[in-house]
C-alpha cells in the first residue's frame, strides 16, 4: 500500500512539470542520455537544458515533501 501511494505521489508530482520538463526528465532518467545528448535530442542550447532538469527536479522535491507532511 505504501509503495502504491509513493508511486501516485511521485506520478502526480511529475504532472505538475512542464512538457518539456517531463520528456527532459525521462530522457536523463529512464533513457540515461547525458545533458548534452538530451540538448541534442532536444535541439536545444545545453544551459537550457541544464536549468530545466534542475528546475524540474526542485519542483518534484518540493511537491513531494509537501505530500509527505
Amino acid at each position: 500500500l505504501q509503495a502504491l501511494e509513493s508511486r501516485h505521489a511521485v506520478h502526480a508530482a511529475v504532472a505538475t512539470l512542464s512538457a518539456a520538463q517531463r520528456q527532459m526528465i525521462a530522457l536523463a532518467f529512464f533513457r540515461g542520455l547525458s545533458h548534452q545528448e538530451i540538448a541534442t535530442h532536444m535541439n536545444a542550447p545545453l544551459g537550457t537544458v541544464k536549468s530545466q532538469i534542475r528546475r524540474a527536479l526542485d519542483a518534484l522535491r518540493r511537491h513531494l515533501d509537501a505530500a509527505a507532511q
